[in-house]
């Protein structure tokens, strides 16, 4: 830096050199940051207490510290990059399976829009009305949560639940657009989380919906099979073909319907296996689909499955 201020080194452009650096009276020598030829930054030594020029050692020990510390400086830059990227894919997972969701409530409303045109004037179906749009706006605000950073929340422990009630609570806002034909009784017991439970059968009947064109009835039922409690969803829709379950079904972004997201049937089946459960489906085109929900029923005598309990 002295040569450059006096001007005795003509190998440097002194417009190159920041006016801090002159003003910098400790300012005594500049060691360029170099990473794979680019320049990641500069280091600036101080004047030594003992006054002495620089040598070619000296400069050839100084380009190396300068490579480690630019090298060190793109591993710093390349984690934060990382951390990043990771969190940009974090947040785009959750916002994957929220704007599904958003989808579903979005064409929950249509349906309830029409219907307002024919039965604005029946106060039952007003009083159903205001329910359903409550329901959606606590929905939509449970997922701007999700979305949230900060949101940490878990999912519960499964726990002994009457699976008539969980189903009654999943599809009562759907039943009020929609024709749905539940025969489940009560006392099937299971051990679940009853949220993950709810979320699966709201992911299946809403899919059970948009391909049924005709508005035939979608059907779910609940029986004992085995050890597991078997809750079905049945529509008389388009269907799907066998290369498409066996492919295309249970991948994320993989749908059959326009302006599907594809993330339905694999969040369903997802939640399943993280209860112990089981989904599994049976369809032909333009037959329709059947879903089965397999969860483990309880087994001893306080209503827990051992193993499950286990597991939990």
């Amino acid at each position: 830096m002295d040569d450059v201020r006096t001007g005795s080194d003509d190998r440097c452009d002194p417009r190159a050199i920041p006016q801090w650096l002159y003003d910098e009276a400790q300012a005594w020598a500049v060691v360029p940051l170099v990473h794979f030829g680019k320049l990641a930054g500069l280091a600036v030594l101080a004047r030594p207490r003992v006054r002495r020029d620089l040598d070619w050692e000296d400069l050839d020990m100084l380009r190396v510290v300068g490579r480690q510390v630019a090298s060190y400086l793109a591993e710093a830059t390349s984690h934060k990059a990382l951390a990043e990227a990771q969190q940009f894919e974090q947040f785009n997972r959750r916002f994957a399976f929220v704007i599904h969701d958003i989808k579903n409530l979005v064409s929950q409303l249509s349906i309830l829009a029409r219907n307002a045109e024919k039965h604005a004037d029946n106060p039952e179906f007003q009083a159903d009305m205001v329910d359903t749009l409550k329901g959606s706006v606590d929905k939509m605000n449970d997922l701007l949560a999700r979305l949230s950073q900060h949101n940490k929340a878990k999912h519960a422990a499964p726990e002994a639940v009457d699976i008539s009630a969980v189903v009654m609570k999943a599809v009562h806002d759907k039943r009020l657009i929609y024709p749905i034909d539940v025969q489940v009784s009560k006392g099937m017991m299971a051990v679940a989380d009853p949220a993950r439970v709810e979320t699966i059968i709201g992911h299946l009947v809403q899919n059970a919906i948009e391909a049924t064109e005709d508005g035939a009835p979608v059907k779910i039922t609940c029986r004992r099979q085995g050890s597991d409690i078997a809750i079905g969803i049945s529509d008389s829709g388009v269907g799907m073909s066998e290369a498409f379950i066996a492919n295309q079904l249970f991948k994320p972004f993989e749908s059959s319907k326009d302006g599907g997201f594809g993330i339905g049937a694999y969040e369903a089946r997802a939640l399943a296996i993280s209860m112990g459960g089981q989904l599994r489906v049976e369809s032909r085109l333009g037959k329709g689909s059947h879903f089965t929900l397999l969860l483990p029923a309880t087994l001893n005598g306080d209503g827990i499955n051992d193993d499950m309990e286990e597991a939990a």
